[in-house]
């Protein structure tokens, strides 16, 4: 005899895991870190608190995942096409900035000591400026000289510019876009041939 009667679909294993990451992201921003607790995490996402041990043995490992998460969307933001070299570099680091003030908690977090993000996504992250810098000395409107050097110096000034604005309150006489703006113009003079 079979049987007939109607069973809940099982959700499947990619599903449940990216509903938890999305569901840990939440949490993350809403309340910080002290909030990302597995039984919130699984409540929020719908599945049972040993959804998180089975796909990320546990909270540490939920953490990495939402700040290997962070990463990815981090390289898609900061990514440019624009034709023109500097108008890209500029866009990337104007997405540097949307991204971080969009998600703050998760931004910090991707730069902590004590998360363990998968490399190859955050090394991905970086080779996104890496490349908008070969682009620009390929089109001659950024000095020669390696690449990967210029890129980390082009990331150091934007991370403390945004690093700055999110953890300090700006003085009444600075506005805190038209800083950025002035910084991204700076690392324009500053990498210029």
């Amino acid at each position: 005899m079979t049987d007939t009667s109607p069973r809940a679909a099982r959700t499947p294993a990619a599903h449940i895991r990216t509903a938890l990451v999305a569901a840990g992201r939440k949490i993350l921003e809403a309340e910080g870190p002290a909030g990302l607790t597995v039984r919130a995490v699984a409540g929020a996402a719908g599945v049972a608190p040993m959804g998180v041990y089975n796909h990320f043995e546990g909270k540490n490992g939920l953490l990495d995942a939402v700040v290997t998460d962070g990463f990815r969307e981090f390289a898609t933001i900061i990514a440019s096409t624009d034709a023109d070299p500097m108008a890209r570099l500029a866009e990337s680091g104007r997405g540097y900035r949307r991204f971080a003030i969009a998600n703050p908690t998760v931004y910090s977090l991707m730069f902590a000591k004590d998360c363990n993000p998968d490399v190859e996504s955050a090394t991905n992250a970086f080779e996104v400026i890496v490349e908008i810098v070969r682009y620009g000395q390929t089109g001659g409107v950024i000095r020669d000289g390696d690449p990967n050097q210029l890129a980390m110096n082009i990331w150091s000034c934007v991370h403390g510019a945004v690093s700055l604005e999110l953890a300090t309150p700006q003085p009444p006489s600075v506005d805190a876009q038209d800083n950025y703006e002035s910084v991204i113009a700076l690392i324009g003079r500053g990498i210029a041939p």
